[in-house]
């Protein structure tokens, strides 16, 4: 029974919470609204009663005041002599405010006398003896007053007048009306303005409600879009027209987000169908070579070793493609170090000295071709020695491969340019075509695969080229015409002179 009694006052409690504290933001805007207009109709309230209370007993006071000064001087100087006025059979001499108010008249020395009741078995209001003194040594302001209550316990309004020449007066006259009409005319006000107040929440309520709907629209419109889009669909866009300047932000804000999304995903699958081509690729370069050399390894089974001259091409044929299978497996494995995190010893090096040292091998490559060297003095660069000969030899290799072996010219140059250091290997074979120029640089990329094959290339050169070159901070480009030859350009980062010592 406590158990049932407590989850139902705990839904209780949850309910009045979701009311006060609601989780959307539609009617959090709405439920915020009507909380500042009443907190404001609330202090527009007090306010209105605290003016109109003041107002009313002020303005009432200064009417009293205005009646008790209206009665000549010598009517009141008398009064104090004339008992006539305290007797109930008389009648009043006059009348001062509203049915009900009394009259009392306070000596010099604060002794307070009736001057006629209001009405049978009613006596007139005493105020402390300071009080008097007070008003009797420094008199009343136009609208002081105030409010006590009577020995019934009903509320009263008490003016005091000062009543003699200025500032020596010979009394007060103490004036008592009932205050409790004041008080109904301050409750209708009240209740008006509590009607005036209710009327204006439910107008607020019917005004905010479509208000805060249009406003919000925008964002509904975004989440309709938020949610129609995947993982698939990342080309979806939001679109808001005419909407609010922080919505139209955050629309462009998310656009921007699903713009690097989509770039990011199409970078993924772009990886992952490299990736993909990559293995592919890779797996049938490395079977070429083992299944040559197994079918080399059935021939001599079958008999072939035991004909010297047969046995001797097929040594020599496994032994290329051994070495062709080792190259593969090195350059592969090169490439890897190159992705995760190359290794490179950085030493300052004149790169003239670099290529001079590799002239002689590149001659031996060149064979039968020309080979002209234009190669400038002062090119000093932050370099690993022995990556950046595998450059220039994986570029020099290249164009052996791509020029004629009689009449093929390569020239290798080495230049110094601002903020750099230019190295170009320019051959004048056939050159390479735009559709396969941005894709040189891709892993087991060939413009002719049988081509390159039949010379032991198997597509990797160049992307270890350029994963060298950028591992340097440099760049790497291929510059070509069908037809005129190609010229592979490398840039890398000149190293600045070292200070002079001091003369």
């Amino acid at each position: 029974m406590r158990r049932r009694a407590f989850l139902a006052v705990a839904g209780l409690w949850r309910a009045l919470r979701r009311l006060v504290r609601p989780r959307s933001l539609r009617y959090q805007l709405l439920a915020r609204s009507l909380w500042v207009l009443s907190g404001l109709l609330l202090f527009i309230g007090l306010f209105q009663y605290a003016f109109m209370t003041h107002f009313l007993y002020h303005n009432t006071a200064a009417d009293l005041r205005s009646e008790v000064r209206a009665i000549p001087l010598r009517v009141w100087m008398a009064a104090p002599r004339f008992d006539g006025w305290s007797r109930p059979d008389r009648p009043q001499p006059f009348s001062i405010g509203l049915p009900g108010t009394r009259l009392a008249w306070v000596d010099a020395s604060g002794q307070l006398q009736a001057l006629f009741p209001a009405a049978s078995g009613t006596d007139a209001v005493r105020l402390p003896a300071t009080v008097y003194r007070d008003a009797l040594a420094h008199g009343t302001g136009e609208g002081d007053y105030r409010v006590v209550r009577d020995a019934q316990g009903r509320p009263q309004l008490v003016v005091l007048v000062p009543v003699g020449p200025p500032g020596q007066p010979v009394g007060l006259v103490q004036v008592s009306a009932d205050a409790e009409p004041l008080r109904r005319v301050l409750m209708r006000q009240l209740i008006i303005f509590i009607c005036l107040a209710a009327s204006a929440m439910v107008a607020g309520c019917l005004t905010f409600i479509p208000t805060i709907r249009r406003t919000l629209d925008p964002l509904s419109q975004m989440v309709d879009t938020v949610q129609r889009i995947d993982a698939g669909k990342l080309d979806e866009r939001i679109d808001i027209q005419g909407a609010q300047t922080e919505v139209v932000q955050l629309a462009a804000s998310f656009n921007a987000m699903l713009e690097r999304l989509h770039r990011a995903f199409a970078a993924e699958r772009a990886a992952r169908e490299r990736m993909r081509q990559f293995v592919a690729d890779a797996s049938h370069e490395l079977r070429t070579p083992i299944t040559a050399i197994r079918g080399f390894i059935e021939v001599l089974g079958r008999g072939a070793a035991r004909d010297p001259a047969q046995r001797e091409r097929a040594l020599a044929s496994m032994q290329r493609e051994a070495e062709r299978l080792s190259k593969l497996v090195q350059d592969l494995l090169t490439l890897a170090r190159m992705d995760e995190a190359p290794e490179l010893h950085l030493r300052r090096q004149a790169l003239d000295g670099l290529l001079t040292e590799l002239e002689p091998q590149l001659r031996v490559l060149a064979g039968a071709r020309a080979l002209e060297w234009d190669v400038d003095e002062g090119g000093v660069a932050w370099v690993d020695r022995d990556r950046i000969q595998q450059v220039v030899l994986n570029l020099f290799q290249n164009a052996v491969q791509h020029t004629d072996p009689e009449t093929g010219r390569i020239r290798v140059s080495l230049r110094r340019e601002a903020g750099g250091v230019r190295m170009a290997v320019r051959d004048n074979g056939e050159g390479v075509d735009e559709a396969h120029r941005d894709r040189l640089f891709e892993r087991f990329y060939r413009v002719d695969p049988a081509r390159s094959r039949s010379h032991g290339g198997a597509g990797l050169g160049l992307a270890i080229s350029k994963a060298i070159v950028e591992a340097h901070g440099g760049t790497i480009a291929c510059e070509s015409e069908p037809g005129r030859g190609a010229e592979f350009i490398v840039t890398l980062p000149a190293a600045p002179d070292p200070p002079r010592p001091p003369a």
